[in-house]
């Protein structure tokens, strides 16, 4: 399982690296067409815009990698230890749940709107919901990940990838 992990932080980080990039060519491009040339790009705000959802769906599964998300873990952390590995296996069995959930969703409302254009870029609205669509995978990868990590005893510190 871990290479598997470490080639999906690979990507993980390669894709927004990229994302973020693009992000900041389209927005500069709009300001210097906008200002220098007195030219606003008509498609550069939406496509600012998407590309913008996709960095927040990946960066939440980078976030969830790296266990930067805001949790209470004073109780959990003064239980016994055979106990913290049950909340702990709970806690990421919940949240495989609720992604999983989320990603089937997803997958719906990709298919519902493949026929629909978005107004200015004239693309299929499912490539606007694949960015949902892919951290959510990206965030039950991760998971999976943690769950194995707790099943198979990896101190929190020591990440197997």
């Amino acid at each position: 399982m871990r290479p598997l992990l470490q080639i999906l932080d690979w990507i993980l980080d390669g894709a927004t690296l990229l994302l973020l990039t693009l992000l900041l060519l389209v927005v500069g491009a709009q300001i210097f067409a906008r200002y220098v040339l007195n030219h606003s790009l008509f498609w550069s705000e939406e496509l600012a815009r998407y590309l913008f959802i996709y960095l927040v769906f990946l960066g939440a599964a980078i976030a969830l990698r790296r266990e930067g998300h805001i949790r209470v873990s004073f109780f959990v952390e003064r239980l016994p230890s055979g106990l913290g590995k049950a909340v702990a296996v709970m806690g990421d069995l919940l949240l495989l749940l609720f992604v999983g959930a989320v990603l089937v969703q997803s997958v719906r409302l990709a298919l519902m709107v493949w026929t629909v254009p978005t107004a200015a870029l004239l693309i299929p609205w499912t490539l606007v919901y694949l960015g949902i669509l892919l951290g959510m995978a990206a965030m039950v990868g991760v998971t999976l990940g943690a769950l194995w990590r707790h099943l198979t005893g990896h101190p929190e510190g020591d990440r197997p990838w």
